[in-house]
């Protein structure tokens, strides 16, 4: 029966074909050797039994050993293991992947023992450049996650997975309708380079977590250098999964649906607060009222609302709740000489836009992605084996006609007594002042379609050369990736009408603004991307007693062509090798050798070493103790790039090419009498044929300890890192030259940081437990800008932390005329009582742009997390918190902007009058732009530091017994919460929402996982 089943699930769509051919495979069992059991006693039973995974199979290589007292042994590759200890006594069962586990041993009965996957992904091999390593033999700062935490954050983009998991990482996050959120990751400062499986910078973060094998952070010289023209910024390196070396199949399907809740933003005041805020504005501007009495009385009394509405348009337009689903099926497992990892993945997420039953289309902001991956694997032969793997992403994005970012900008500005939402009569409410009704908008104004699709197929070959000479091998590959976005517009306009009542007569009628116009149809744009990729490697592998070597040389090609720009190409040859004594002294060193075509042909062409050394003293003899597993001290140093990329920039040939000389379209000549003009050309910005790819010396310190049974284990890192000839414009150009000038290899930056990862492992009973902890803490100076020469040392910028932001420093608000006239003149503006004084820095009596000086503490920036784990019985509970610290955002969102016809919010109920003074908290109110409020100044400046739950999941495992009763190998039931709570000194609205334009959301998600 369970293969019938099997079969229909490969009968899913695009399934079949991904694994075609591997049915008709000869079973084969994987090789391993079963360990010998150690310190057991002859006049004890021999205890024999088999552990089995949670798709109930057999599990290999899982040690089996007595809790108290000596004897242990591993499971063989059927699972089964056997041991001498006593009736009664407990065994320990324990694996990297799995939840430690404890039995009792009962006399004349065969232990069956089934362990449930680990709350945390196991760390103690990194998938690296070109491969793998131990933790006990790395000396390179390299961080990782897999699958298992990445999962239980929902988020429709990687980054924003990975936020608060992994030290030196941080993500900044712009909320947006769904599929249109923007991440923008830093690692130690700055945006990394994306790999997944060992192809560079592709645009596939949207990657189902399910796929996922792990996600390493490749951080300092070493561990990147053989792609040292792009690895100054670090490497983000994604590896997807593949089928399980262990014979038979595994079949694991997930289903949830949830709801989404938008979280707070900027509250609006009320229409009568806003019109008697309004009155209070022109009033402090010498004008006069604009709101009578009545209309006050009407605004509060809400007795006339079609005359004087007071519409909360986010109530009106937005949803509470915004429904989910997500699917995911994936089989993997091995037949014969193959193994294969097969994942289908659906996900829906609806938009938060109302809707109306009048249409006949969607006019959400909603978003379906369908996702598949196929990897295989094939062993052709003895020494020839050969990978496939594609994937394939479609991914349909529907918004309103009125386009969700403009709609959500609209609800922000629009004050709620601009107009109601509809007429008495049914039509919609607007006038000559606010001609687009957001109502109207969101849906009545059609709906727009963007269409991605992706396809990336990669193929490696891999031949072992061992009868050559033993650990000699040879791997090439190659991978395609193609997108196409297109992007349907079908929108409309509508009328908006004003409902108007002579004052001397009494009728009605209506002001009509604009006209209705039909649905259009048409493409508003389209692009393309291809990358091609080629690389093949070289290694060899050897041990000789305590001696260790592995090398690695590689040459690789990358080609990249995005829209309409000329073709990229990356290509280069690599190397590296590694040395260690007994996993006691150890040695790595690394070089690339790569260039582009974005450089002068004779310049094309860098190298960049690296190289880095450590010392595990827990493998010393005077200091080999039972409960120190590690102590490992290590250094690495080395020289990388960061080169022009066409994929961070847009623009002409010009922008790309800087060491040609362009001439571009000028002004027209007229010559005679009749003036004819003649199209001429002019020269275009300088040339720099010198120009050449940003450089950085990264020097990295760390050490890693595990003690007590590697159940406790802590890493810390300190890096200091120097970036040069970075690319900026000349502060001393002249504009007597009458063109632009080009980017030079001119600034420098120092980076320096440390982080620190903690993790405790444990178990008491049935209850396993984990607390695991990163901090991060980083700046960067600048340690030269070419500057023009200033007056005052505060106005240099060379010396001061990056980031940091520039304007006055207040000094409160003006309390009255007497305290004007005894301050500062502030040129071009003569203030009044209630608005922001500023301090003379160089005391000339006067506020100009010679005042300006950093305004933002110059304190390093803080990020940290902190992972939590429970499991008792079938029950687990995780948690993830994370947050940052000293972070400082200038934010100012000012009433009644575009001349009067903007909002205000409930900030300014705190506005400064001559009753408050004492206590006002914004400045006095004005109508438009004030010149000396709106300056960047100190008063705008805010703690907007926060400590957010990111993450909550609890999960039940049934019974085993009673999941085979329903012929399955194990069920589980989960509820999952994302930004359950922040905490947080700015109150105004969400700290990852400072814009105020699309609120964050609370994600509450429920689901099941059944393996087959």
């Amino acid at each position: 029966m369970r293969k019938f089943h099997v079969r229909k699930l490969l009968l899913l769509p695009g399934a079949g074909f991904l694994a075609a051919g591997l049915w008709a495979m000869p079973l084969q069992a994987a090789n391993y050797s079963p360990g010998a059991t150690t310190g057991a006693s002859p006049r004890w039973a021999s205890i024999k039994g088999s552990v089995s995974d949670d798709y109930g199979k057999p599990l290999a290589g899982v040690t089996v050993r007595r809790k108290a007292g000596s004897g242990q042994t591993v499971t063989d590759a059927d699972g089964n293991f056997s041991l001498s200890a006593e009736p009664g006594e407990i065994l320990v069962f324990s694996h990297p992947w799995y939840r430690l586990t404890e039995a009792t041993v009962t006399a004349g009965k065969n232990l069956a023992v089934q362990l449930l996957p680990s709350l945390q992904d196991s760390d103690s091999v990194y998938n690296i450049l070109y491969g793998q390593q131990r933790k006990a033999t790395s000396v390179a700062a390299v961080s990782q996650t897999g699958s298992r935490e990445l999962n239980k954050t929902f988020s429709s983009s990687l980054q924003g997975m990975l936020a608060g998991r992994l030290a030196g990482y941080n993500v900044s996050y712009t909320p947006g309708i769904p599929g249109d959120e923007t991440f923008s990751p830093e690692l130690r400062g700055q945006s990394p380079m994306i790999m997944v499986d060992g192809s560079p910078a592709r645009n596939l973060t949207s990657i189902n977590p399910e796929q996922i094998e792990s996600v390493t952070l490749l951080k300092d010289a070493l561990s990147t250098a053989m792609y040292g023209m792009r690895a100054s910024n670090g490497i983000l390196l994604i590896t997807t999964r593949k089928g399980d070396k262990a014979s038979g199949q595994r079949i694991s399907f997930t289903a949830g649906a949830g709801t989404s809740q938008m979280l707070k933003s900027y509250k609006p005041v009320s229409a009568y607060d806003y019109a008697r805020l309004y009155n209070e504005a022109l009033a402090n501007d010498g004008q006069p009222a604009a709101y009578t009495q009545a209309d006050l009385d009407h605004y509060r009394n809400g007795t006339d609302p079609f005359g004087h509405p007071d519409v909360d348009w986010r109530s009106e337009v937005l949803k509470k709740n915004a429904l989910m689903q997500r699917y995911d099926l994936n089989i993997s497992g091995s037949r014969g000489n193959a193994r294969y990892f097969v994942d289908l993945n659906y996900t829906n997420q609806a938009g938060p836009f109302q809707t109306a039953s009048f249409n006949k289309y969607n006019t959400n902001a909603d978003m379906q992605r369908y996702l598949i991956r196929s990897n295989v694997d094939v062993q052709i032969n003895r020494s020839i084996s050969a990978s496939l793997n594609l994937l394939g992403r479609i991914q349909n994005n529907n918004e309103p006609g009125g386009f969700g970012p403009a709609i959500m900008q609209d609800i922000h500005n629009t004050p709620r007594n601009a107009y109601p939402v509809l007429n008495p009569d049914g039509s919609l409410g607007g006038n000559a002042s606010y001609q687009s009704n957001i109502y109207g908008e969101t849906v009545k104004s059609g709906y727009a379609n963007l269409y991605n699709r992706d396809i990336n197929a990669e193929l490696n070959i891999k031949a072992d050369l061992g009868d050559i000479t033993q650990g000699l091998w040879f791997r090439v590959g190659g991978s395609f990736y193609t997108s196409f976005t297109e992007y349907i517009v079908r929108v409309k306009e509508n009328a908006v009408y004003q409902l108007y009542i002579d004052p001397a007569t009494g009728d009605s009628t209506y002001l009509k603004t604009g006209e209705d116009t039909d649905m259009g149809n048409f493409r508003e744009s389209s692009s393309t991307e291809r990358f091609l990729y080629g690389d093949a490697q070289l290694g060899w592998d050897r041990g000789f007693g305590n001696h260790h070597i592995s090398a690695l040389a590689s040459v690789n090609y990358d080609n990249r062509i995005l829209g309409s720009q000329l073709p990229q190409y990356f290509m280069g040859v690599a190397g590296r090798i590694r040395y260690d004594y007994a996993e006691k002294y150890l040695f790595e060193a690394a070089i690339g050798y790569n260039g582009t075509n974005r450089y002068h042909p004779d310049r094309r062409y860098g190298a960049f070493p690296a190289f880095g050394i450590g010392w595990n003293l827990a493998k010393e003899n005077f200091l080999n103790k039972d409960w120190l597993n590690m102590l490992k001290l290590r250094a690495t140093y080395g020289l990388t790039g960061e080169a022009f990329n066409s994929a961070r920039t847009s623009g002409s040939g010009e922008a790309y090419f800087v060491y040609n000389q362009y001439y571009v379209n000028g002004t027209g000549y007229s010559f005679g009498t009749t003036h004819s003009a003649v199209t001429g050309v002019r020269e275009g910005s300088l040339n720099n044929p010198y120009i050449s790819w940003e450089k950085a010396r990264k020097f990295n310190v760390g050490v890693d300890v595990e003690v007590l049974d590697n159940r406790l284990a802590f890493t810390a890192e300190l890096y200091n890192d120097l970036y040069y000839d970075l690319l900026m414009n000349r502060g001393t150009n002249t504009a007597l030259l009458g063109i632009g000038y080009p980017q030079e290899n001119l600034g420098k930056m120092r980076r320096k940081g440390m982080e620190f990862t903690a993790t405790y492992r444990g178990t008491a009973g049935k209850l396993n437990y984990y607390a695991s902890g990163n901090l991060s803490v980083s700046h960067g100076i600048n340690t030269f800008m070419d500057e023009t020469a200033r007056p005052y040392p505060w106005l240099v910028r060379t010396g001061d932390y990056v980031g940091m932001t520039y304007g006055y420093q207040a000094e409160g608000l003006f309390q009255s005329e007497e305290e004007i006239n005894r301050s500062a003149v502030i040129d071009g503006y003569r203030p009044k009582p209630g608005d922001i004084k500023y301090k003379d820095l160089n005391n000339d009596g006067r506020i100009n742009a010679f005042d300006q000086t950093m305004i933002t503490p110059e304190k390093p920036r803080i990020n940290y997390g902190v992972n939590l784990g429970l499991g008792w019985k079938g029950f687990d509970l995780t948690l993830l918190v994370n947050g940052t610290a000293n972070r400082y955002s200038s934010i100012q969102i000012a009433e009644f902007l575009d001349n009067g016809l903007g909002n205000a919010w409930e900030h300014h109920l705190g506005r400064w009058t001559p009753q408050t003074a004492a206590s006002a908290t914004n400045p006095r109110l004005t109508i438009g732009t004030n010149f000396n409020n709106s300056q960047t100044s100190s008063y705008w400046l805010k703690n907007t530091s926060f400590l957010r739950l990111r993450n909550a999941e609890l999960g039940y495992n049934v019974p085993e017994t009673f999941a085979k009763r329903l012929r399955l190998a194990s069920a589980r039931f989960f509820l999952n919460g994302t930004n359950l709570l922040t905490l947080s000194k700015f109150k105004d609205t969400d700290p990852e929402n400072l814009a105020g334009r699309y609120p964050v959301s609370r994600v509450m998600y429920a689901g099941i996982n059944v393996k087959l």
